[in-house]
């Protein structure tokens, strides 16, 4: 084996490294290439340019990330730092010729600069208005300042600009051209103003901005104040409220008209009166709330809104009762009932009430707890009936009904269900007992004359033969009738109408007859479903049923002194009277 001696491997190091650096060595930078292009290649001083150096390149593989910044004027100082983007835009103001200038930049900071001519003409531009409100909102006292000097002319300066201003925003202008910036209007109602400014340059191009102002009745500066007397007032008392005090600090003689709301809603509860004091009753006890507005002589409010405490405070009873049947003769024992009366602080048995009877103003018996009673009279005639109701603190209310009496003598009753809450005026005929009114109960088919529910008050409930007969199909039949009554048969009616005489029935069983019948003539509903002759017809159902699907009927007709038997079909709307079984 030969050995090589150690000097040979030392050079052969050598060699070795000197060859390395050879090939680092050959590895050169270079730089990218700046390339870009204008549009468009000549303009005016308001066109604005494009520069795209998007074919702006690099001469090595590995330098992705170029770096681009521009010299607009070619000044030697850079308008922009280094960016990627390779588009920019950019106006020339002046007028001129210019050489644009624009560097490209690897990371290893080796650079490319490349220029190019644009000739910029002179052009010309519109204004650009500008303007502000001082304050931004008011009222109708409000003297609006309006400053347009923040507009601003590329060609032109602002003192060789004319401006016009339009208050309302209507498109028309209120003020002439004119070189002032500055400008104060009073506006003379509340709104919302979208106000216009124009501007003009000395070459006639104009711009309009606008802006909002607010302009409101508000004058916060306006003190609303009052005062109440009792000060620590209760629901029995008429508080007075007292507005005198208000006043306009900035104006000794300014005059108001004062409105209240006390009742937590946004409405008020008076108009704007001329007298500040005003008197109120508060129904409810605890926290209330006051609100007081006053307007000015310039129609300028302001308001305030104070937490009252009213305390309770015995109230009086509320008065009420009804008649059994407020119709009625010598006979008729009448019924008043005053269970109806309410108070807020007593239970109703503790309440108390009187009577008077003729509404003579003498009081026919003394207050007592019973709250029902009954009364004849002596003569014919309508009444007024007085009832009044005393709490236990003493406190009354009083209220009044009517009844009317005639010169019968037949004997008279009443159907009372309290209940039910239904009471129902009777008359005795011969020897039968008729309602003296026309049914009104509920039922599903119930229906009342033109679908108004005081028709059936005043002339009863239209029923189909089926539905007052509540489904049954037997002579006298209960139906709808209160307990104890019925349906009267087509004989019974023919035995009322023979004690009275077929040319007398009707001129005696109607209301002005002497009967107590109290007949009146109330229309119909047609098997079609219509209201009709009101005034004009009555007829009644019988529970006598004939063949298919009619049923008997009695009826009475304004222009014929007798009476009528029909046989029509059950869908017909017809009133009802009950006879006691």
């Amino acid at each position: 084996m030969k050995i090589v001696p150690i000097r040979y491997f030392f050079i052969l190091a050598l060699v070795i490294a000197g060859l390395t650096q050879c090939v680092k060595e050959e590895i050169t930078k270079t730089p990218p290439v700046a390339a870009f292009k204008l549009a468009p290649a000549s303009g005016l001083t308001t066109t604005i340019f494009q520069f795209d150096a998007s074919e702006s390149k690099a001469t090595i593989a590995g330098d992705t990330i170029l770096f681009i910044r521009w010299d607009w004027d070619n000044d030697s100082i850079w308008d922009t730092g280094f960016s990627r983007s390779r588009k920019f835009t950019h106006r020339y103001y002046k007028p001129g010729s210019y050489n644009p200038r624009m560097e490209i930049r690897n990371e290893a900071g080796l650079s490319d600069t490349i220029q190019w001519p644009v000739q910029v003409a002179r052009g010309y531009s519109a204004p650009q208005p500008g303007f502000t409100i001082s304050p931004s909102g008011g009222n109708l006292r409000t003297e609006f300042v309006f400053d347009a000097g923040k507009t601003r002319d590329d060609e032109d300066s602002l003192n060789t600009l004319k401006f016009r201003w339009d208050w309302d925003g209507d498109g028309i202008f209120n003020t002439e051209l004119s070189d002032q910036t500055l400008v104060s209007h009073f506006f003379t109602a509340s709104s919302i103003y979208n106000v216009a400014l124009e501007v003009v340059d000395p070459q006639g191009l104009t711009a309009t901005i606008r802006k909002s102002v607010s302009v409101s009745l508000s004058n916060l500066n306006l003190v609303p104040q009052f005062t109440w007397t009792p000060a620590l007032p209760t629901t029995s008392d008429t508080v007075l409220f007292d507005a005198s005090s208000s006043y306009d600090p900035d104006n000794a003689g300014n005059t108001f008209t004062y409105r209240w709301n006390f009742t937590k809603d946004p409405d008020f509860d008076t108009e704007y009166l001329s007298n500040p004091v005003f008197g109120y009753q508060f129904p409810i006890e605890g926290e209330n709330e006051v609100i007081l507005e006053i307007k000015d002589q310039w129609g300028l409010i302001n308001q305030t809104k104070i937490k009252i405490w009213i305390a309770h405070s015995n109230l009086k009873p509320t008065a009420a009762f009804f008649i059994g049947y407020e119709y009625g003769n010598l006979t008729t024992n009448f019924y008043f009932d005053a269970e109806a009366t309410q108070d807020g602080e007593d239970l109703i048995d503790q309440v108390k009430v009187r009577w008077d009877f003729e509404s003579d103003g003498v009081w026919d018996t003394e207050f007592a707890k019973e709250k029902t009673a009954n009364h004849k009279y002596s003569t014919s005639g309508k009444f007024r009936v007085r009832m009044q109701a005393i709490d236990t603190g003493g406190l009354t209310d009083t209220t009044s009904l009517s009844v009317s009496l005639t010169d019968g003598t037949n004997e008279t009753g009443l159907i009372l269900d309290k209940k039910n809450n239904i009471s129902y005026g009777t008359v005795k005929i011969s020897t039968q007992w008729w309602m003296s009114e026309n049914l009104n109960e509920p039922s599903k088919g119930k229906f009342c004359y033109s679908n108004q529910a005081a028709n059936c008050t005043t002339y009863g409930g239209l029923y189909t033969w089926t539905d007052v007969m509540n489904g049954a199909t037997t002579e006298k039949a209960r139906g709808l009738c209160p307990q104890g009554w019925h349906i009267p048969s087509l004989n019974e009616w023919q035995q009322l109408l023979d004690f009275y005489g077929a040319d007398l029935a009707k001129k005696r069983l109607e209301i002005t007859g002497d009967s107590d019948f109290r007949m009146f003539l109330a229309g119909q509903r047609s098997t079609a479903g219509r209201s009709e002759m009101l005034n004009l017809v009555t007829n009644f159902w019988t529970s006598t049923k004939s063949s298919g699907e009619n049923a008997q009927a009695i009826s009475f007709q304004k222009d014929q002194d007798n009476y009528f038997k029909l046989n029509l079909a059950q869908n017909y709307g017809f009133s009802m009277r009950c006879i006691k079984d």
